[in-house]
């Protein structure tokens, strides 16, 4: 499937929330625009490169539950958890996210903003790989979410810890851009994994 750009204002920080809030809204139009076909075709791609890029099962996988148009993971989860990975999920709490315990057989409560997720009897997990959902991406592993900065906090938040992390956007190949407007507290993704490839900003290799 043929790539598709847009201009990007360039414009001082004044103009970068009016960019992003714009840019967000044409490429979430343009993902929900995608064919339902394609979606799930596509994100069985995704997960089959995932797969193929992990050497062995990671302990912890934190992924997750797909609202809208967004590439969906749960087969992927499903796999890995059969696998013997303990796989989470995030629950809002607050103004962050927590990562519960999630398996197949799960009970999910709903989260406001569409989302759904373990309840809080569940184990709070921490992943050692994180699959993050996004509205876009570039080259440079930018990424633009929804605009609430959760996975911004989330990811900052774990690696304060010390422990590796992992951070990998899943996508499909029409959200990439040229350049997503980004700001200090923007954090790069280490891959983005879309049904074409794996796009590895800073050579980041496949989990092994």
């Amino acid at each position: 499937m043929a790539r598709h750009f847009l201009l990007v204002s360039r414009g001082g920080m004044h103009d970068r929330p009016s960019a992003k809030g714009a840019l967000r809204r044409e490429l979430l139009a343009r993902r929900d625009g995608l064919a339902p076909e394609f979606r799930a075709n596509a994100s069985r791609l995704v997960a089959g490169r995932i797969l193929a890029g992990f050497g062995v099962a990671p302990a912890i996988l934190g992924a997750y539950l797909p609202i809208r148009s967004e590439v969906d993971p749960r087969s992927l989860m499903t796999v890995l958890a059969e696998r013997g990975a303990r796989v989470c999920a995030p629950a809002i709490k607050g103004d962050h996210l927590e990562f519960r315990e999630w398996t197949p057989a799960a009970v999910l409560e709903p989260q406001g903003l569409g989302t759904r997720a373990p309840g809080p009897a569940a184990p709070v997990l921490r992943p050692e790989i994180l699959l993050v959902p996004l509205a876009g991406f570039d080259r440079r592993g930018h990424r633009l979410g929804y605009g609430r900065g959760f996975y911004d906090r989330a990811i900052a938040r774990l690696r304060a810890d010390g422990a590796p992390l992992l951070a990998i956007g899943l996508a499909f190949s029409a959200q990439e851009v040229p350049a997503v407007p980004d700001d200090p507290f923007d954090i790069a993704l280490d891959a983005i994994v879309t049904e074409a490839e794996w796009v590895r900003p800073r050579e980041t290799p496949p989990p092994s």
